[in-house]
């Protein structure tokens, strides 16, 4: 029997250390102001025609809300999505955006859709604001590295730039995760993290550097205290270990350069590089 062959695609961890919320009536207009980091850790995800549609997160049948809205927008054509997640959902690592940017890669490839990568990146932007699972998370997926958001949503209506930087290793130890959705409908938190975030966004614009991306990163997370007890201990941990640290937007994680091993206290300590490229094809 004939093996069928699936079109694939890779999207890149993205992890929000700065945020501003920005949310209109229409979803594409809709996103996040802020700065991020992409690992090399993400979704690599397959696409094949089928008689329904049916979407696998690491061999489990899912409902993938995010991901099945970005189908949506792009065909009505009934597809099979087994997406492979090597980082936790739910904790700040911007997994849904990751499955279904790389979801709208992959089907564009295998339903040969001709649309542009801006085209396919704006069907999975819409979807995480629709959805409320993200809102800056594809925008910086799009481009990799460490990427400066200085107008929310995809181009050409977002501005994406980023800081120049080397490849190295990002350490991170995950304790669970927040609702995105709570924080990002209590109006009180988010005249909170606004305020924060323009000032954290402001200070790293005037020195855009990686060591100044974690220290305003940090000075927001504590700003907007979402921190638990022991995302403060670890980051402190790190601290005193010569690194940097600091808290995954949204998620009860830790992420760190030059730790030293500091986060291996912690649990399940694991790393990853940052990813110099943005969502591709494979």
């Amino acid at each position: 029997m004939e093996q069928q062959i699936f079109a694939r695609a890779f999207a890149p961890a993205h992890i929000s250390g700065i945020f501003i919320i920005d949310i209109k009536e229409e979803p594409r207009l809709s996103g996040s102001m802020g700065c991020g980091i992409c690992l090399e850790d993400g979704a690599v995800t397959k696409v094949r025609t089928a008689e329904e549609t049916t979407i696998k997160i690491n061999d489990a049948v899912t409902e993938a809300p995010t991901t099945l809205s970005a189908i949506s927008l792009l065909t009505s054509q009934p597809v099979l999505v087994e997406t492979e997640l090597d980082i936790p959902i739910g904790a700040g690592f911007g997994a849904s955006g990751a499955g279904a940017l790389s979801t709208a890669l992959a089907l564009n490839d295998e339903l040969s859709l001709a649309l542009t990568f801006n085209e396919l990146a704006l069907a999975a932007h819409t979807a995480e604001v629709t959805n409320r699972t993200g809102l800056g998370d594809v925008a910086g997926q799009t481009c990799g590295g460490v990427d400066i958001r200085a107008k929310a949503g995809i181009p050409p209506v977002g501005i994406i730039d980023r800081i120049p930087c080397r490849n190295i290793s990002v350490s991170w130890v995950s304790f669970g995760g927040l609702s995105t959705k709570s924080v990002l409908t209590d109006d009180l938190k988010k005249r909170s993290i606004n305020k924060a975030g323009k000032s954290r966004l402001k200070e790293l614009i005037k020195k855009p550097t990686l060591t100044n991306f974690f220290q305003q990163s940090c000075a927001f997370a504590k700003e907007i205290e979402l921190m638990s007890p022991k995302v403060k201990d670890a980051i402190e941990a790190v601290e005193a270990m010569g690194g940097l640290a600091s808290q995954a937007m949204l998620g009860d994680t830790v992420f760190a350069i030059n730790d030293n091993g500091a986060l291996l206290e912690f649990g399940d300590a694991r790393e990853s590089r940052i990813s110099s490229t943005g969502a591709h094809l494979l």
